[in-house]
């Protein structure tokens, strides 16, 4: 069935088009003369028996690549296009301004716009917005203020929001409030990486802390007052079941709480987080719903309602109303 899909949870570099992956390698030398693109593209992808450091690696290659304002722009734009390509019309694609050395926060931070621009005046009824995020674990408080500074300066600009991102362990959120204020202060809407890996109190506090939207939360399940917090605050969920079983956040996708968690009426968006380190696409994303955890249909037309509803995006409403029309209309 076509509708239009809303996607809030992916990374601008681990979803960078694996045509441009392929080709800005070659670019720059790192492809061994006799090697074929796809076997590079294969070789970088991530597999269920990596170590993490080998994982690590993959990220880092990526990021080296993004290190020019027209690969920025490029990447942005081309990404948008596949996604609308895929149906999707609400698309929200974060990244971190302050992972792209040598160039500046706040040239990183244009050169998505730059992108996103292009893409959106290409397809107007695509509702595109970029979150900057702030890192877990970077030893660098200033960094991320200034991330929340660029975000107020070109909130409206191109850019929706702010995120938290990064390994959550041993780095508790409570760090990070003083930012997570200073965005608040200044109007500047947020989501934050909660409850993948670390403890579902994790999901409480950001909920504490006025997050409308939380990325991943699915260890929420494993506090019965938390889901319940979830569902009266009406807090959606950016959910990425494949991710997490990459991340070894659960043992097996069969053993994800996708369906426990929407069954109790917590609010659910899909999402693919990193689609090419997984060769994995949004609508591969749905077929593991509906053959593991048997969504229907409509359910997964309310995924995206859910989506459009919770999203940042300047006219992401108009999405949310062809959806409810044809949620009625399937009653």
């Amino acid at each position: 069935m076509d509708y239009p899909k809303a996607v809030l949870h992916l990374h601008l570099d681990g979803a960078m088009p694996a045509r441009l992956f392929a080709k800005w390698s070659r670019e720059d030398g790192m492809i061994p003369e006799k090697m074929s693109d796809e076997a590079w593209i294969d070789a970088h992808q991530l597999k269920q028996s990596m170590s993490l450091a080998e994982a690590l690696t993959s990220f880092d290659i990526l990021l080296a690549l993004l290190n020019r304002e027209e690969r920025l722009s490029e990447c942005t734009e081309e990404l948008l296009e596949d996604l609308y390509q895929e149906g999707v019309r609400v698309a929200e694609i974060r990244f971190s301004p302050q992972s792209h050395h040598p160039l500046s926060m706040e040239s990183a931070v244009r050169a998505v716009i730059d992108g996103q621009k292009k893409a959106v005046s290409r397809h107007p009824d695509l509702c595109a917005g970029i979150l900057l995020c702030m890192m877990h674990g970077t030893g660098n408080d200033a960094e991320n203020r200034e991330t929340v500074k660029l975000a107020g300066k070109y909130l409206g600009e191109g850019v929706v929001g702010i995120d938290l991102a990064g390994n959550e362990m041993g780095n508790p959120l409570s760090d990070y409030e003083p930012c997570f204020r200073l965005a608040e202060e200044n109007g500047i809407p947020f989501t934050i990486h909660a409850g993948e890996s670390g403890p579902a109190s994790n999901v409480q506090y950001a909920i504490d802390l006025g997050a409308e939207r939380i990325g991943h939360g699915v260890r929420s399940i494993f506090d019965r007052t938390v889901v319940e917090n979830l569902v009266s605050h009406g807090v959606t969920l950016e959910v990425c079941p494949t991710s997490n079983i990459f991340a070894s956040s659960f043992p097996s996708l069969a053993e994800h709480p996708v369906r426990k968690l929407f069954d109790a009426g917590v609010k659910l968006n899909l999402n693919t987080d990193d689609p090419f380190l997984m060769n994995l696409t949004l609508e591969q994303e749905y077929q593991n719903m509906r053959d593991v955890f048997h969504f229907t249909e409509k359910e997964l037309i309310l995924t995206n309602l859910y989506g459009a509803e919770a999203s940042f995006c300047r006219g992401s409403e108009k999405v949310a109303e062809q959806l409810r029309s044809l949620l009625a209309e399937m009653e």
